[in-house]
């Protein structure tokens, strides 16, 4: 009897309401606000405008209070004050850095803006082969296998060393 009456004390303990999951809502655009006063810039900041911005808008150095797009807005502006047409393309505006990627993989600072280069054609040609395995008996004993690979559509095998291409092919 006491089993069951635990048992009944437990079930009617019931969460007093369900857990209402809500996504938050979406953050409200920084809106570039025009500073009163151009603020003072260092001189290196003139020649390191990407190190100043990553600087100043650091976790570190930036206040509690202040998101980091608006960090970012308010340092690019004191540098498109400062700089002028100096001001590097990746921090022209919003829709410049959009443009703007990396430059190599392991380069974490250089940009490339503006339309991506293109490269040429790529020069090898593949061209399928034929390869057979061989026996082979070794001067000390034994026996190694070599492989001969030969082009699968009959023409003669590409001659082997240094090879300087001139301008178009060599045939």
């Amino acid at each position: 009897m006491f089993p069951a009456l635990a048992v009944a004390l437990v079930l009617q303990q019931a969460a007093p309401g369900q857990v209402v999951w809500q996504t938050p809502p979406p953050p409200e655009p920084v809106a570039a606000e025009a500073p009163a006063a151009i603020p003072a810039i260092p001189d290196w900041a003139r020649a390191d405008p990407y190190g100043y911005e990553r600087s100043e808008c650091s976790p570190l150095i930036r206040k509690a209070d202040e998101s980091m797009e608006a960090c970012q807005v308010r340092v690019r502006a004191a540098l498109a004050a400062h700089l002028g047409d100096d001001l590097p393309v990746g921090l022209a505006g919003t829709g410049a850095a959009d443009q703007c990627r990396q430059e190599a993989a392991g380069d974490r600072y250089a940009l490339q803006c503006g339309a991506p280069s293109r490269s040429g054609p790529a020069t090898s040609r593949l061209v399928e082969q034929v390869c057979e395995t061989r026996p082979r008996a070794r001067a000390e004993g034994g026996v190694t296998w070599t492989e001969e690979c030969r082009p699968g559509d009959g023409s003669e095998r590409p001659r082997e060393g240094l090879r300087l291409r001139l301008g178009g092919d060599d045939d």
